[in-house]
C-alpha cells in the first residue's frame, strides 16, 4: 500500500496579519507548525504502514522553509 500524505506549514498564532495586495500572509518574524490535522494523518499513514507495508510519501507547498 502506498500512501500519500498532503501536509500544510501554519503560523503557531491566530495574529496574523492579511497583505491586502496580494491576500498573502505576511509570515515575517511569525514561527510556523505543522496543520495538527495533517499531523493526525501522518501518524494514520504511518500506522496503517505499519500494518500493511508499503511507503507513506509527503508534500507540501508553500514559502521556502515549509
Amino acid at each position: 500500500m502506498n500512501i500519500f500524505v498532503c501536509i500544510k506549514q501554519v503560523p503557531s498564532t491566530n495574529k496574523v496579519q492579511v497583505d491586502e495586495k496580494t491576500g498573502v500572509l505576511k509570515r515575517d518574524g511569525i514561527a510556523s507548525k505543522m496543520n495538527p490535522y495533517d499531523l493526525y494523518a501522518l501518524e494514520t499513514a504511518l500506522r496503517l504502514r505499519e500494518k500493511n507495508g508499503g511507503k507513506v510519501v509527503v508534500g507540501t507547498m508553500g514559502p521556502p522553509q515549509a
